[in-house]
């Protein structure tokens, strides 16, 4: 038996008996799927800062990032580029903490955090989820790595992990806290090196 299909019906061919059946297929329509869809089309992800480098004077003396910039790509896109300084080395038993708050008027709501506990080998694999987003931090692909500079060179934002809908619309920051931990477990033992910020809006086009 073959089946040809031809949307929206299906015609099966039973040559044992040289018949054919048409059958109606009535494919069910969610107006909330298409109206999610739809929205994906109608917003984009874009920088909104360069990194930029917490005030505290740990951080200043860990990491120099005024020469990294965000420029328009075309009516759509920004990018990130320039050269972010290492003024001290990475260390293999660093960690990494994300926080991800939206500004809600004056104030920001945390919406999302995540440790990354063992980043050398985060990074070293290319399978990793996180390894991705490093970069917009300045990170090279490699670990433990020297002082440095490093180059940022039209780095555009992903929005495959950011839902794209009227509900998210809005401005972001990320603040990524980096802590030497040498258990590479996550845990309270753990003291702070630096920290590094950046914005980011999820806008209509």
């Amino acid at each position: 038996m073959y089946i040809t299909a031809n949307i929206p019906d299906i015609v099966l061919v039973d040559r044992s008996v040289l018949r054919a059946i048409i059958v109606d297929i009535t494919i069910p329509h969610d107006d909330n799927l298409v109206k999610a869809e739809k929205e994906k089309l109608d917003y984009t992800v874009n920088f909104d800062s360069p990194i930029y480098v917490c005030p505290d004077e740990d951080s200043q003396g860990y990491v120099d990032a005024s020469q990294v910039q965000v420029k328009r790509h075309n009516e759509t896109a920004t990018i990130m580029t320039g050269v972010i300084k290492f003024l001290k080395g990475f260390e293999k038993d660093t960690m990494i903490e994300f926080i991800a708050e939206k500004d809600t008027g004056g104030s920001y709501e945390m919406v999302v955090s995540h440790e990354i506990c063992d980043v050398c080998g985060e990074l070293q694999n290319p399978e990793s989820a996180y390894a991705g987003y490093l970069p917009y931090f300045g990170f090279p692909d490699l670990c433990p790595f020297e002082p440095n500079n490093y180059i940022i060179k039209d780095l555009v934002a992903d929005s495959q992990d950011v839902p794209l809908n009227s509900a998210m619309a809005g401005r972001y920051q990320v603040t990524l806290n980096m802590y030497k931990n040498t258990d590479g477990q996550c845990l309270d033992d753990k003291i702070f090196i630096a920290c590094l910020k950046l914005d980011f809006l999820v806008e209509a086009i």
